[in-house]
């Protein structure tokens, strides 16, 4: 070949190279674009609840229904709302004196500081005085259920801080005297709540990491079963004698991230909770939440809910854009089939949260929404409520998908790309749907879950391109 020739064929080489590089966004690309399936036979149901864990530097029902939440975990116990005694004799009245006459408890006290709390703030004892939301139980517990979402509520005798100081002889409860006042107050709480007032409060959880003494349980296991068992049956007589026909669920053990109290509680008390609830702060949730799985797996409570009752992080992480697409997956895992799969969950935390050291949430203050808060709603979008989900055949490693279906027959995918390299591919909705029109949200470091495209679908298919360190989410209507 002559020079002049090789020379020539080069140019035209080096020219079409270049051609695609830059039709392609700066991004060289194969030719032969790669094929991503959404499969049309369900696989499961998505995460049916997802929400937040409270925060003392705020409450604002708006952003709970912006992000979309469906539920919201609430700290209560005795150094919240029965900082003193509320009868002012330890240890009356007695179970039995209160299974007689309810009216024997001081409701008072209870009216008082649900309404009229110190400093005219509900965070009274868990926040720096003059930063903390300003508000009482009653706005929090009527807004929530005006807004249809799900209330949890923990109910502890001393919290993290070791607070109230009269509680810490209950700390774990030992005599007669002692199991009263926990009884009282577990049934006093459920009886404000749902008997003297109507908010709907039936998802309760008892304690909060009783295997982490940071967070004040002075007991051991042993003593957290008998602190259940007495628990239950609190709650279960206000259901029975003043709720006849409603349902409850306690949660247990409310452990850790890879504590092994969730086996032992399974074999030692199982029929005195019907849902599994444990904390995991793992980058990946799948491994701690799968063998959790097998736990419940051969007990009965193989089929029952698994909760997440504190996920995310308390490492200042929310401002992260690499973190927030971990998020996104997380949520992704949790909606997954088989021994991956979250019933409900709740991240760590809404807003921020505590005394010193302050943990930062998704809202700080004066209402900043940190990155993660827009990556959280665009994981909600898709797959909040128990929907229809599919699988689909992405073999990216750096990527993770799945689709679901809504009650109106949209189709969604949603996309996590935690790579360096954007993604091109065609997505074959051909299996679910072969016309329809949609619409795309982006998160990334430029855009806060924002629509950044229209779409049309030709034969099932569309051509789709992800960013590196991005997510998407596709909303497709089917057109009849």
């Amino acid at each position: 070949m002559s020079t002049k020739k090789f020379t020539f064929n080069l140019i035209l080489c080096l020219l079409t190279i270049l051609s695609i590089h830059f039709l392609n966004g700066g991004k060289t690309f194969a030719q032969s674009m790669e094929t991503i399936k959404i499969y049309g036979t369900p696989a499961g149901v998505s995460t049916r609840y997802i929400g937040g864990v409270e925060g003392s530097i705020n409450f604002d029902i708006k952003d709970l229904q912006d992000l979309g939440v469906n539920t919201f975990r609430i700290y209560g116990g005795m150094s919240r709302w029965e900082a003193q005694d509320d009868d002012g004799k330890y240890g009356w009245p007695s179970i039995a004196e209160i299974k007689t006459n309810p009216n024997i408890i001081n409701w008072d006290w209870w009216d008082n500081i649900m309404t009229n709390p110190p400093n005219d703030t509900d965070y009274w004892s868990s926040g720096i005085p003059g930063e903390v939301w300003q508000g009482n139980a009653r706005k929090i517990f009527a807004e929530l259920k005006q807004a249809d979402i799900l209330p949890v509520v923990s109910i502890r005798n001393v919290s993290n801080n070791w607070e109230p100081s009269w509680s810490l002889q209950l700390n774990p409860p030992r005599t007669d005297e002692d199991w009263n006042e926990w009884w009282e107050h577990v049934f006093a709480t459920v009886y404000w709540l749902n008997v003297r007032n109507d908010y709907h409060v039936d998802e309760w959880e008892i304690h909060n990491e009783p295997d982490n003494r940071e967070q004040g349980w002075g007991g051991n296991q042993a003593d957290y079963f008998e602190l259940v068992k007495v628990g239950r049956d609190a709650i279960d007589y206000v259901y029975k004698n003043y709720l006849p026909g409603r349902t409850y669920h306690l949660h247990a053990p409310k452990s850790v991230g890879g504590s092994s109290w969730p086996a032992n509680v399974l074999q030692a008390i199982p029929t005195y909770f019907d849902s599994v609830n444990v904390h995991n702060y793992d980058v990946d949730i799948s491994q701690y939440t799968q063998r959790v799985h097998e736990w419940m797996n051969g007990t009965i409570h193989a089929n029952s809910p698994l909760w997440i009752g504190e996920w995310g992080t308390y490492k200042r992480e929310y401002d992260e854009v690499p973190f927030s697409i971990n998020l996104i997956k997380n949520l992704i895992r949790g909606s997954q089939p088989g021994n991956n799969y979250i019933y409900g969950s709740h991240i760590f935390s809404l807003y921020d949260w505590g005394k010193e050291p302050i943990f930062q949430g998704l809202v700080g203050a004066r209402g900043k929404r940190r990155v993660s808060y827009y990556a959280f709603r665009m994981g909600i979008r898709a797959l909040q409520g128990g929907r229809n989900t599919f699988l689909t055949s992405n073999a990216n490693p750096n990527m993770m998908a799945i689709a679901t279906k809504d009650d109106s027959s949209n189709i969604y995918l949603l996309m996590a790309n935690s790579g360096e390299e954007s993604y091109k591919f065609n997505a074959d909705f051909s299996d679910l749907v072969s016309t329809g029109t949609g619409q795309m949200w982006e998160f990334s470091s430029k855009v806060m879950d924002e629509v950044v495209r229209n779409l049309t679908l030709k034969d099932g298919n569309v051509g789709l391109t992800i960013p590196a360190n991005a997510a998407i989410l596709i909303k497709l209507k089917a057109v009849p």
